[in-house]
């Protein structure tokens, strides 16, 4: 019998337990029980249990009585549940008879055959040959025994039940009859039950071990078919990718139906497996699907959200070209045209730059200025790394005030003796940072803490001079570090705590030296470097400020000479360090260099309005680095403007002067277009020029002398004003004397209103600025007003202005963070209780303060809302006041402290009492606390008499 066969029979045997299909009685119930052998009596019980044997209509089980083969047949039918279908033609089985449907089911499941003749013999005694026969098809066991063990097996030898016999035996099912087979003897009821029992056990351990065997491979198959799925599927694997989803699928199906086939035997460990894999397949078969969907869909871009004050986030469906983007094709500033974020709300827009994922699908924008309200965002021009263009986007977006406070993120140690510390987002102000030992101890010489580096995201703190033990644990406090919009670190103070690294073992070597350009090579090193080396050319020291590490990098160093390169030349390179303070040895290399004698080659021109001054430039890229020496530019050639085409000749164009567009870009110089064609100038025109460059030369000298150009002339804006405000020089950020919570900032040129009010371009390390107003007398100078009690402790902090304009100016400020000296804005308040008796007021104050006049009073003593009286006769028109040194009231101790007793004229009475006693803050009032914060008096203070 097939393996499913021999699970069917397994479960429905088990289903035979829970409902049998005719109630017999149990095996205990038989009359005859005390007749069944010891050794049959459990599977006489078992069968009996399960409705698979049944008893005598007298109430008896005979054990020893024989079993017939319609008898065989029914135990066999009742164990399977087989189903009656079919008929078969026995010439001694009638209609009617009550063998008639068994013999039916177990003939045409295969397990009995007739006797020949066309006779079934129903009533013939079944003997122990044909009983092992039935059973071993029934159940499907397979497998031989070595019979010889047992003294009839000569005569069993060659016999048609041989085979049955030996399967039975290897089996289990037969054991002997002594130590015979006989195979010939007429087997009993209770010899039945035993091996009938044991073919059932026998058929479910087997089939358990393989349904757990077929969970076990459909659990691999799937691990080999998730582990094919492609989740980057490029456009000549689709066909592929497809392929492989199919077979994961299908791997997905024949685990579960394993795993549903296995219930009853299956190990709670195995099913997890088995349920992890099917979820990890399903996860994994939903990626590759949406992989294939997205390799055949169009590339676009995702969503374009705010992420910070001064950060767009860009995404793509699709991983795009850091070469279509960027300028150096790397990261930092973009190519012409790729993206605009333009305000449509009068917000001075920024100068943008970005960065781009590592997986290509995720630009982050960063702009100069704040992003705040509606601005009208253009990606375009973009291609995906397999090449293909990107749709454009144009839509207008808002973007909601940045309210978020920055976090520290966590540090990382860059070297053995440097720690990054990382925020969040992009950073205005680093504030200032202490740093202490676990006992206290102030740790100095630390050095980094307020300067932003990785575009304002995180500091790094140089170690190297601390004398701090490795491994002992430092923490840094940070104190009013802020965003770009001005969002105090949260939690502020914030800490981390660190240890400096120890020396890795491992001294830097000297890996490569290799030239880069006419004039400078690259010192490639084993590890990172901290600090400059020392470099020497034939024994002649280059400057250390043309020595340069990559900073992002740390294991290359650009080196610049003086002189063009050229021949074999000793290259010496010393006091070069690691990050764990491993000095590596001097190194001589000898380099063989090459000067370059291939004159510049134009790639590309493009016509581009200057961001400043409105006007439209030419701008010529070159295929390397170029020297100008009082450069220009000439041209001839023709311009179409109405179809009508006009010369351009040598005498209409005067030699132009060209510059650098970008100091830190020597491919790229310019010249304006106004400039360079003078009255030829037209809007509107197309130009096909021929240009002769003088002054143009590689770093070798070798010059550069024609280009080619066509563009289209515009039209040149109206000049901005760009004048660049800044601090004034002296007291640039003053406090006021007279009030904490103010602070002038003083200017050096009038200041643009707009800018200048707007509290987010004033960031106060430790405090709120609420708000900021422009003098009208004097517009050089803001007054900023600090929220009350949020300035909370008095010592030099950041104070960071940006972004403010000069007056009629389209240029903001740059960034200036000054140190200042401030004193906390926290009033001092005070709580009144009566004492026990009843005559003297205590005042506590929640800190130390004075009295800056002794002769001003500064409270009123009131009993509801007239003034004390101490007694029915006198008239209280003013109330008693209390600190005035003629006052009629006495105090105990000097008002220097944080508490003061008053002392009454009189004790204080019941009915006075019951109407309240309060003190009220007087106009002459003056109390302070030492950072000369005024006391904070409610309308009515309450006297407690607690």
């Amino acid at each position: 019998m097939s393996k499913q066969n021999k699970f069917f029979a397994v479960a429905t045997t088990a289903a035979l337990v829970a409902s049998a299909i005719v109630p017999v009685a149990s095996a205990a119930e038989f009359k005859d029980a005390n007749q069944i052998a010891p050794w049959a009596k459990e599977a006489v019980e078992t069968l009996a249990d399960k409705g698979v044997i049944g008893g005598n209509p007298d109430g008896s089980f005979n054990p020893k009585g024989n079993v017939t083969r319609a008898e065989a047949a029914k135990m066999f039918t009742m164990a399977l549940n087989l189903p009656v279908v079919g008929t078969e033609s026995f010439t001694d089985v009638k209609d009617g008879q009550w063998f008639q449907d068994v013999i039916i089911a177990v003939s045409n499941a295969g397990i009995v055959d007739g006797m020949g003749n066309g006779l079934f013999v129903p009533n013939g005694k079944l003997t122990r040959a044909e009983a092992a026969k039935m059973i071993v098809k029934a159940y499907g066991f397979e497998g031989e025994a070595d019979l010889s063990k047992f003294a009839d097996a000569n005569a069993v030898a060659g016999k048609w039940f041989e085979a049955p016999l030996s399967t039975a035996v290897a089996a289990g099912i037969i054991a002997g009859k002594g130590n015979l087979l006989a195979p010939n003897d007429s087997i009993t009821r209770q010899e039945f039950a035993v091996m009938l029992t044991r073919a059932i056990d026998t058929a479910q351990e087997d089939n358990a071990e393989e349904l757990l065997a077929d969970v076990e491979k459909a659990t691999t198959a799937l691990d080999t078919a998730v582990k094919a799925l492609n989740t980057e599927v490029k456009a000549e694997e689709v066909d592929a990718a497809k392929a492989e989803v199919k077979t994961a699928k299908e791997a997905v199906t024949a685990l579960e139906k394993a795993v549903a086939d296995a219930k009853d035997v299956i190990t709670t460990e195995a099913s997890a497996k088995a349920k992890a894999a099917i979820e990890t397949a399903k996860k994994a078969i939903a990626t590759t699907e949406a992989a294939i969907e997205l390799t055949l869909a169009d590339p676009k871009v995702s969503s374009v959200e705010a992420i910070n004050a001064t950060q767009v986030e860009v995404k793509f469906n699709k991983a795009v070209d850091a070469k279509s983007v960027f300028a150096d094709g790397k990261s930092g500033a973009f190519k012409q045209g790729v993206i605009t974020i333009r305000s449509i709300d009068s917000v001075t827009d920024g100068t943008l730059s970005g960065e781009l994922s590592a997986d290509g699908k995720v630009l982050t924008v960063t702009s100069t200025q704040l992003l705040e309200k509606r601005y009208d965002v253009v990606v375009d021009k973009l291609t995906t790394t397999a090449g293909e263009t990107v749709e454009k986007f144009n839509k207008i977006i808002s973007i909601n005030k940045d309210v978020t406070a920055p976090t520290v993120l966590g540090t990382e140690l860059v070297t053995a003796n440097q720690l990054k510390i990382k925020f969040s987002e992009p950073m205005a102000s680093a504030g200032s940072t202490t740093f202490k030992l676990a006992d206290g101890t102030v740790v100095t010489d630390i050095t980094g803490q307020g300067t932003l580096v990785d575009g304002g995201k995180a500091v790094i703190l140089d170690l190297s001079d601390v004398d701090v033990p490795v491994s002992k644990d430092i923490t840094a406090t940070i104190i009013g570090a802020a965003d770009k919009a001005g969002n105090l670190l949260n939690p502020n103070p914030a800490t981390v705590t660190f240890q400096k690294g120890a020396k890795d073992g491992v001294a830097p070597t000297v890996s490569s030296v290799s030239q880069t350009g006419a004039k400078t090579f690259e010192i490639k090193f084993s590890e990172a470097v901290v600090g400059k080396p020392t470099v020497a050319i034939d024994s002649q020291t280059i400057n250390a400020a043309n020595v340069v590490i990559d900073p992002k990098d740390a294991t290359k160093v650009t080196v610049t000479t003086a002189s063009v390169l050229e021949g074999d030349k000793i290259v010496t390179i010393s006091n070069f360090v690691d990050g764990s303070g491993e000095v590596g040895a001097a190194t001589n290399r000898v380099v063989k260099f090459v000067k370059d004698t291939a004159a510049p080659q134009l790639v590309s021109t493009a016509v581009v309005t200057d961001a400043t001054d409105k006007a439209e430039y030419l701008e010529f890229t070159f295929d390397k680095d170029v020297v100008l020496t009082n450069a220009t530019v000439d041209a001839t050639g023709s311009y179409v403007k109405n179809y009508v085409t006009n010369s351009i000749n040598a005498t209409d164009i005067t030699a132009t002067a060209v510059n650098y567009k970008d100091a830190a870009s020597k491919k790229v110089i310019r010249v304006k277009l106004a400039d360079l064609l003078g009255n030829k100038s037209v809007e509107g025109a197309q130009y096909s020029l021929d240009l002769a460059f003088s002054g143009v030369a590689n770093e070798a000298a070798v010059a550069t002398t024609a280009g080619k150009t066509t563009f289209t002339r515009g039209t040149d804006g109206t000049l901005a004003n760009t004048d660049v405000i800044a601090l004034a020089a002296d007291n640039a950020i003053v406090q006021s004397a007279t009030d904490n919570s103010t602070l002038v900032v003083n200017f050096d040129k009038n200041v643009d209103a707009a800018s200048a009010t707007n509290v987010a371009n004033y960031i106060v390390g430790g405090a709120v600025v609420e708000s900021a107003t422009v003098s009208a007398t004097d517009l050089t100078k803001v007054t900023l007003k600090l929220k009350a009690d949020s300035n909370t402790f008095t010592g030099v902090r950041n104070v960071t202005v940006q972004n403010v304009k000069a007056a009629g100016s389209t240029v903001a400020m740059t960034t200036t963070t000054k140190i200042i000296d401030l004193k906390e804005n926290v009033a001092p308040t005070v709580t009144a209780q009566l004492q026990a008796d009843l005559k003297t007021i205590k005042l506590t104050f929640s800190e130390n303060v004075f009295q800056a006049s002794t002769n001003t009073a500064d409270f009123g003593v009131f009993v509801g809302t007239d003034a004390y009286k101490w007694d029915n006769d006198s008239v209280a028109t003013t109330p008693l006041v209390a600190f005035e040194t003629d006052s009629t009231l006495t105090t105990d101790v000097a008002l220097a402290a944080n508490t003061v007793n008053i002392v009454l004229p009189t004790t204080v009475t019941a009915e006075q009492l019951s109407k309240g006693l309060t003190l009220k803050a007087l106009a002459t009032m003056d109390v302070k606390d030492a950072a000369g914060n005024k006391l904070n008096v409610p309308a009515s203070l309450v006297v407690s008499n607690n």
